[in-house]
């Protein structure tokens, strides 16, 4: 019995030290640093997660546009639409009416704002 309260007394006395304390205080230390870091990698990840997610559902709803807009391109309305107005194509029966600007009337309006003002009132009252 007498071994076993010396060998308790040393386990005591190896455990109450201050060298195995300071060993078990900078372990503790070095595990929260390891908590911690984890925890920052954690929260940039998911905030980069939810990031991309906003980035998703940004280029779902641009792709469901572009679909919309390619059904669109491929209806009889649209190439009608164009037919007319790049091939001036026509219906049977319709008549086409083009309006189209004279030079001349761009003419007068550069020359009216190169010429002095006098001769602007000239040209007004008896042009």
């Amino acid at each position: 019995m007498i071994g076993q309260s010396k060998k308790k007394d040393a386990a005591r006395t190896f455990f109450e030290s201050r060298f195995v304390n300071l060993i078990l205080i900078v372990l503790l230390v070095l595990s929260a640093v390891k908590v911690i870091r984890e925890a920052i990698v954690r929260y940039e990840i998911n905030k980069e997660i939810a990031a991309l997610e906003n980035q998703l559902g940004d280029l779902e709803s641009k792709s469901d546009k572009l679909g919309s807009m390619i059904a669109y391109l491929k209806t009889d309305q649209y190439i009608e639409k164009e037919a007319r107005t790049k091939l001036n194509l026509v219906k049977p029966g319709e008549k086409q009416i083009n309006f189209t600007s004279s030079t001349d009337s761009l003419a007068q309006v550069d020359l009216s704002k190169k010429s002095p003002n006098y001769i602007k009132w000239f040209n007004y009252f008896f042009q």
